[in-house]
């Protein structure tokens, strides 16, 4: 599963590489969604099972929150459009003892607007996945986000 992964995680950056989404200021130009369409195909082609695709406006960060089985192992492939310099995706385990969020996921190194995290939950509950812009290009202060959960 893990080397599925690894060629799923590379082949979207081949595939990213080709699109470019863009964003003025809130204002699209060409629509995020084509961008995801392209990564369902190739999900899809590879056999592996998309569990939920959303889309947003963001200008700092977003909540998506969704609950996760401890027998998947999940892979989490976040996309921005062409006003986004650098962005990430942090998953968050809820302690319902403590009333708090931490982390227990990072993603990886964003490439040509596109990024992805991995966790198996130890446990079935309730996670959080945090998308970040870390910094915008000149004149941009909004974008559109695209994240899609995916189990094998």
């Amino acid at each position: 599963m893990k080397c599925l992964k690894a060629t799923v995680v590379l082949l979207f950056i081949i595939i990213s590489f080709s699109l470019s989404s863009q964003c003025v200021n809130g204002v699209k130009s060409y629509p995020l969604y084509f961008d995801g369409a392209e990564y369902v195909r190739y999900l899809d082609s590879v056999g592996m099972e998309i569990v939920r695709i959303e889309y947003d406006l963001i200008f700092s960060t977003k909540e998506s929150f969704r609950d996760l089985y401890a027998d998947w192992e999940y892979l989490f492939v976040g996309f921005v459009d062409a006003g986004v310099k650098d962005f990430n995706l942090t998953l968050n385990e809820y302690d319902a003892e403590n009333d708090l969020w931490f982390p227990v996921a990072y993603s990886d190194e964003v490439e040509n607007g596109l990024t992805t995290m991995i966790y198996q939950p130890l446990e079935t509950k309730m996670y959080k996945v945090v998308i970040s812009i870390e910094e915008f290009y000149e004149d941009y202060t909004a974008a559109r986000y695209g994240l899609i959960y995916v189990h094998d």
